[in-house]
């Protein structure tokens, strides 16, 4: 019994999927702004990743400007985005600094999350 308490333990401990990997499901599962929040979050760790991380950053970078610039097509009106894709947006900006400091005010001020 005690073998089997140390053997769960130590894959409890041992058997957590390392961060290159995690990186690897959320390239092919996640969408930008998750993946572009993990990298960002685990940047230390993911330095043989840059070129990764630069594109899904680049890639969310750029469906922010797509959903900002509607605001343009759209005069007054705000831009509406489906709530859960603006939580990750939002969490994307708060987590990425230079990118929160572009564009955290001109979100607020302009979409409406439903």
């Amino acid at each position: 019994m005690t073998l089997l308490v140390i053997s769960v333990a130590t894959c409890l401990t041992q058997c957590k999927k390392s961060t290159t990997r995690q990186l690897d499901e959320l390239l092919e599962t996640g969408t930008s702004f998750k993946t572009a929040t993990f990298c960002e979050k685990n940047k230390s760790l993911l330095t043989d990743r840059k070129e990764d991380c630069d594109r899904v950053t680049n890639s969310a970078k750029e469906e922010i400007d797509s959903i900002l610039n509607r605001k343009l097509d759209l005069g007054i009106a705000p831009v509406i985005v489906e709530k859960t894709k603006g939580m990750e947006i939002e969490e994307f900006l708060q987590v990425h600094t230079r990118m929160g400091i572009r564009y955290w005010e001109i979100w607020k001020s302009n979409v409406i999350l439903e």
